[in-house]
């Protein structure tokens, strides 16, 4: 005759905190020795479609209106940056620039006498009333002048541009110099790489870049 056990319920619970571990009972939340035991779960685990749609908010977070706009505007400026820096690399550009560079360029200093001729004539209409009959021409020399130099400049440059690039057109490239003369020296980008009367060389010794 089999005798039966009375029920306990220590026969049911592990004896080692390791062991409720492994058996999957985590409703403990210490031990008699003071030790780190499992917890239970306070937080429940996301749906798979929630987990989803909070990694692709975190790749491509939903932006607001200004934010948008701001995005679109940097973009916009980086793809202008990006397209400058190509065709500032470009090597017609490049001895476009050296020769310009290495010229005294009369139209540099345009602005800056006609803002002194202007300034002395208001001064002058006050002090000497007479000179205000020969500014007009005085202006108009300077204004000659400055034609006369940048024919020479260009001049110069189709030349050079015809033997070493043949196949390139010469559409846009007056502009692109005549725009860099008009410049000051210390604020053409990309900075001049020759000085004030070096000998004009091509291709340059150093490179490209």
């Amino acid at each position: 005759m089999k005798l039966f056990k009375p029920y306990s319920d220590s026969a049911d619970k592990p004896a080692t905190p390791e062991a409720a571990v492994a058996s999957g009972q985590t409703e403990t939340t210490g031990t008699a020795n003071g030790a780190k035991a499992p917890t239970k779960k306070t937080i429940p685990t996301p749906k798979r479609r929630d987990a989803e749609q909070a990694r692709r908010d975190r790749i491509q977070p939903v932006l607001t209106r200004k934010e948008a706009r701001t995005r679109e505007r940097e973009a916009r400026f980086e793809a202008r940056d990006a397209a400058m820096t190509k065709a500032h690399a470009r090597p017609y550009n490049v001895m476009t620039r050296d020769w310009v560079d290495r010229r005294w360029n009369l139209a540099e200093f345009a602005l800056p006498v006609l803002v002194l001729l202007f300034i002395l004539t208001l001064v002058g209409s006050y002090l000497l009333p007479s000179l205000m009959l020969y500014s007009p021409y005085v202006i108009w020399v300077a204004f000659l002048v400055v034609v006369a130099d940048t024919v020479v400049m260009w001049i110069g440059l189709r030349r050079q541009l015809k033997l070493h690039f043949p196949d390139e057109p010469l559409k846009g490239k007056f502009n692109y110099a005549f725009s860099r003369t008009m410049l000051m020296r210390r604020s053409r980008i990309p900075a001049p790489r020759v000085k004030r009367g070096d000998k004009f060389v091509w291709p340059p010794q150093g490179g490209l870049s």
